[in-house]
């Protein structure tokens, strides 16, 4: 049927009406075709395509971790379905870092391209709609083209927390370790400040991962009690499958006096994962906090310290100016 654009006035002839070919379904990912505005579809009659940062918050109880899996449910299907749903358009996301099988985040990020007409408020509004209750999107930015949640980030914060009480308590099970037998958090403290520095972790990665090496910068590993609640803040430029959790697991074995603390500076020199500890449950882990350039405030990071995407380059702030003026919500 021809039809005319009500953006431009050209003439075309529109297969949504009569389901002949044509141009807009031909693209139907594009977007979605409004069929009371008529569009053409011509590249100055569709919204320009933005570029975005989402940060978001999960309870990765009920998921088989981030990634995309076959007939598993991911926090990915989740996210990359809602979106497409909204935008009428597949979305393609680069996660900051992947995290596994009942991990959470308080603060993930991913970055995205679509073509839409929606505002960074709209949108977190929109998200909100159709995400399930255990997923929440609570920060959008409209970021430069070329910009990656993954090869962007200056660092990560993994906070682990472990329970000390003498029952379960259904309140934080979901997001703990429940760990009754006392654990000496000095002993634990003066072994976690051996793993400060540029080191090579192969002890504390699993035999499943695909890094290139082991070698990374942690700047905090710290081990703090607050009532019975223990947490071990973890901070550094990059992380090992399973590194988190197997620096807890062993942190806990010398807590319960199976190894001293010095003990940890022999399994790091080792490089050997079967001198190290054990791998500390998944639930009791959550991706805290992803650093990028526009925002290190929180980070910590020390001022001596050197590694891959920091100090920050002339270009990468560039990129940081841009996105500290782009608008967000």
């Amino acid at each position: 049927m021809d039809e005319t654009c009500f953006q431009c006035g050209t003439h075309f002839h529109c297969g949504m009406r009569d389901a002949s070919p044509c141009w807009c379904v031909a693209r139907p990912v594009v977007q979605k075709i409004d069929t009371e505005k008529k569009s053409c579809l011509c590249p100055g009659c569709l919204p320009a395509s933005k570029h975005w940062r989402l940060w978001l918050s999960y309870d990765g109880t009920n998921y088989a971790g981030w990634q995309l899996q076959q007939g598993q449910n991911t926090v990915q299907a989740e996210l990359s379905g809602a979106l497409s749903k909204l935008m009428g358009q597949d979305v393609c996301l680069t996660v900051a870092g992947r995290t596994d099988a009942g991990v959470h985040a308080r603060g993930q990020v991913v970055s995205c391209r679509f073509t839409s007409r929606f505002t960074p408020e709209k949108l977190l509004r929109a998200l909100g709609s159709v995400l399930p209750r255990d997923i929440s999107v609570w920060r959008v930015d409209e970021v430069p083209e070329g910009f990656s949640a993954k090869t962007d980030a200056v660092g990560k914060n993994y906070i682990y927390r472990i329970y000390q009480g003498l029952t379960i308590d259904p309140f934080i099970d979901r997001f703990t370790w429940h760990h009754p037998r006392a654990l000496d958090v000095a002993k634990m403290r003066a072994a976690a400040s051996h793993l400060v520095g540029d080191h090579d972790y192969e002890s504390f990665r699993s035999a499943a991962c695909s890094a290139a090496h082991a070698r990374r910068y942690l700047w905090k590993v710290d081990v703090a009690k607050d009532g019975p609640v223990l947490e071990v803040d973890i901070r550094g430029n990059a992380f090992c499958h399973n590194m988190v959790r197997i620096i807890v697991g062993t942190l806990a074995d010398i807590g319960v006096g199976k190894f001293s603390s010095d003990a940890m500076l022999t399994m790091l020199q080792a490089r050997d994962r079967k001198l190290a500890g054990k791998t500390a449950p998944a639930k009791g882990l959550t991706l805290q906090r992803v650093y990028y350039p526009d925002d290190l405030s929180l980070a910590q990071i020390p001022a001596h310290a050197t590694f891959p995407r920091y100090p920050v380059t002339k270009e990468r702030m560039a990129t940081c100016l841009a996105l500290a003026s782009a608008s967000s919500y």
